[in-house]
């Protein structure tokens, strides 16, 4: 039966959302889904040097109805973090969503790899979310509650040849989310996951239109890749009232790719 509360439920007004990565594309679409519903946005950079990017996403946030505070920052480093997220509390009038969509892909065969190029790919996929979510938490559990959501990728559950790290990286992604979400239950903090599937965005290697490219678009249910926007559904429910009993969950949002053998 349907609620006479239904739309409050989805609702966001008077929330302060933390979006970590807005430069990226799925930060993007995911700030403008938060603004639309009402939610006050800090957008936050994965890396310094993306002031232009920022400055894009921050107009499209504006047209959503809220005027967002620009924060470049380096996600790597848990002073900038931790600035942003007291930021964050400070400007919004507390911290109630953060959204980690930290990504950077990294493909090549596995025995080319080297301590390096694990030391890094760990670095940006896993250690930036795992600092990012520390540093919001401390915020949360200071004022009694929070939501996060970490966006990964359908790699956390499925192996792809030429992404070993990365999909290693995305998995610890996934468990670190419900490890989280077990440990700060009581404390009022749910954390949950997006998986997303093979993206529409410059970044991703099945949009080069190469072989690989031809090949992953044939495998695809729908043959065609996610459009970031299309996160926005799962996204609004996880962080808004309707998804409150809901915690170290994932939803993917892949066309069905999941299904697949």
């Amino acid at each position: 039966m349907a609620s006479s509360n239904a739309s409050n439920d989805f609702s966001l007004q008077g929330k302060g959302a933390l979006v970590v990565g807005a430069e990226h594309s799925v930060g993007g679409a995911a700030a403008v889904t938060l603004a639309e519903a009402g939610a006050r946005v800090v957008l936050a950079s994965q890396e310094p040097g993306t002031d232009k990017r920022l400055k894009e996403v921050a107009k499209l946030v504006n047209a959503a109805g809220t005027k967002p505070v620009i924060r470049v920052q380096d996600a790597a480093m848990r002073a900038d973090l931790s600035a942003t997220a007291d930021l964050a509390a400070k400007e919004l009038g507390g911290l109630h969503i953060l959204v980690n969509a930290l990504d950077t892909p990294a493909y090549g065969p596995a025995e080319a790899d080297d301590d390096t190029a694990f030391d890094k790919i760990m670095e940006n996929n896993l250690k930036t979310v795992w600092m990012s979510c520390q540093e919001a938490g401390r915020v949360m559990l200071r004022q009694g509650g929070g939501v996060i959501v970490n966006i990964t990728s359908v790699l956390a559950e499925r192996g792809v040849a030429n992404a070993a790290l990365y999909c290693a990286a995305k998995a610890a992604v996934l468990n670190l989310t419900r490890a989280l979400a077990l440990e700060w239950a009581r404390k009022g903090i749910r954390v949950n996951a997006i998986e997303a599937g093979w993206l529409d965005d410059e970044s991703s290697p099945a949009n080069k239109g190469d072989e690989f490219s031809k090949t992953m678009l044939k495998y695809l249910p729908y043959h065609r890749l996610v459009k970031p926007e299309e996160l926005g559904g799962a996204l609004l429910y996880l962080v808004s009232p309707a998804a409150g009993f809901v915690t170290g969950e994932s939803i993917a949002v892949d066309g069905g790719l999941r299904a697949r053998v």
